[in-house]
């Protein structure tokens, strides 16, 4: 995905329709991150554990924008922070020993953290009274994952991802004379990320965000 937001920020840089105006802002988002995470303990294709977890972040991100024209504008959002997406623990016993009679029982662990976290959006947009639009979003994300593991009988492993994801949205854009306001409601889809413990123990992590934002931005 990462070549193919490059290559849509390419085309984007090279916007020439003489409407083109730009904005630049920041937004301050509320964030539910639901997470299901499955253990496969013997990596053997079968899910021995699976939990279902939510965290709610909050987070800051800058954003570029480009209005084609009244109905469509095209944006950048970047998070310049880490965060922490996803922690999780939660016992097992393992069952490599159910044959040998050297059964173990622990805790698995597991965190992932988000870095670079980026968004190239479109947004329709349709003005229903003076000053006021509503607008959808449609949005291709890239992120770099840092995920530890511990698993039963293993020591931690970290992991270097790529994370990648869609997003869909509906917002309010309230035009102030100095600049605009944006109230919106999104959730973003990510594909899943896997990683595999030194003792051979499978962790996979479907993850989707759902997010209240509210986004304060200047025309130029």
């Amino acid at each position: 995905m990462k070549k193919l937001v490059l290559s849509i920020l390419f085309l984007f840089g090279f916007v020439t329709n003489s409407y083109a105006t730009g904005a630049v802002g920041f937004t301050i988002s509320m964030a539910d991150v639901e997470s299901t995470v499955k253990d496969d303990i013997d990596n053997n294709g079968s899910t021995d554990t699976t939990k279902n977890l939510s965290n709610d972040i909050t987070f800051a991100s800058v954003f570029f924008e480009k209005a084609i024209n009244d109905n469509i504008s095209v944006g950048l959002d970047f998070i310049p922070f880490e965060a922490e997406f996803e922690s999780r623990t939660t016992s097992q016993s393992s069952l490599k020993g159910k044959t040998d009679g050297a059964a173990s029982s622990g805790t698995n662990k597991g965190t992932v953290d988000v870095s670079k976290h980026l968004t190239f959006y479109v947004q329709p947009q349709k003005e229903v009274m003076d000053g006021v639009k509503v607008f959808g979003t449609l949005g291709l994300v890239t992120a770099d994952v840092e995920s530890q593991a511990k698993s039963v009988s293993s020591g931690n492993k970290n992991f270097d991802q790529t994370l990648d994801g869609t997003k869909l949205g509906l917002g309010v854009k309230k035009d102030t004379g100095a600049g605009f306001i944006k109230l919106e409601y999104s959730q973003t889809d990510y594909d899943d990320i896997s990683a595999t413990t030194s003792n051979d123990t499978k962790v996979t992590a479907d993850i989707d965000t759902n997010i209240l934002a509210l986004s304060v931005g200047k025309s130029f």
